[in-house]
């Protein structure tokens, strides 16, 4: 199976489930949003850029954190953005654009914006070089960017575990690392080799660790197979039939992670930083 995805119209249809979702996507990954503005140093008045914002995080929260900057989203699903647009209304968030756009070609004049952020949105960029190249070029000298990815596979059993039953029920080879995915950034010292290639500076990479929870196997179900995009991606051409015995298999994996009723998984994603000089 492949899990190259098409961009653009692909996200456009998952744009309304993980609107559905957001509430926990937020919690999930709170986390790694306080560590890319960590390793972003931002100050207040500042143009910045958050690239693949979706349903606008965490551009959005990056808006209310420091009101006197200029927040611009952008992502390359027209459905994603207007949704980041309707949440920024809802919040009476006024200093948040969105743009819809291909990360490799932005509409953005050289050295506009102080620091650019993407969170786990590089993966999934067709050519990842080519994007970090552009965002170099939009960044100002001594501008800053995080960007965040999955780490290894096997320390995400939230996903994997999912990933594994589809594999053996369907016997076929499932997950591809290198063509784009969740997954296709997970190795150690990658996404800092694809950060050198753009010309960034003072690259570091810092490997984050937490817990998921998920209130039932139900839902836990739910959210793999409507907002996480490899899943999504490996159900696509499986009979309901089939899904369904992935279903029940996948219940009576997850028993060992269930605490009163609840379950709970490690995650674990990396954050890679730099500098333009």
């Amino acid at each position: 199976m492949e899990n190259a995805l098409q961009p653009g119209d692909y996200w456009d249809r998952r744009s309304d489930d993980r609107k559905h979702w957001e509430t926990v996507i937020h919690l999930f990954l709170r986390p790694v949003t306080t560590t890319l503005l960590k390793h972003l140093q931002l100050k207040d008045s500042l143009q910045i850029l958050d690239v693949g914002t979706g349903t606008g995080e965490p551009g959005l929260s990056i808006a209310q954190l420091y009101p006197k900057a200029r927040v611009t989203g952008t992502d390359i699903s027209p459905r994603m953005v207007e949704i980041a647009r309707e949440n920024a209304r809802e919040k009476g968030i006024v200093n948040f654009d969105t743009v819809c756009c291909d990360a490799a070609n932005m509409p953005f004049d050289d050295e506009t914006f102080d620091a650019v952020v993407c969170r786990n949105g590089v993966m999934f960029f067709s050519n990842i070089t080519a994007g970090l190249k552009e965002i170099n070029r939009v960044l100002k000298p001594g501008g800053r960017l995080a960007v965040s990815a999955w780490a290894l596979l096997e320390d995400n059993l939230w996903i994997s575990l999912v990933l594994d039953t589809i594999a053996a029920v369907t016997r076929r080879k499932l997950y591809n690392q290198h063509v784009p995915g969740m997954f296709h950034c997970m190795q150690p010292g990658v996404m800092a080799d694809w950060f050198d290639t753009a010309q960034f500076q003072q690259v570091e990479e810092e490997l984050l660790t937490g817990i998921v929870q998920f209130d039932s196997v139900e839902d836990h179900w739910r959210y793999v197979t409507m907002v996480s995009a490899d899943v999504v991606n490996a159900l696509k051409n499986i009979p309901v039939s089939v899904q369904e015995i992935i279903r029940s298999e996948v219940a009576g994996r997850v028993g060992r992670h269930v605490i009163e009723d609840k379950l709970y998984f490690q995650w674990s994603l990396r954050v890679t930083s730099g500098v333009k000089a």
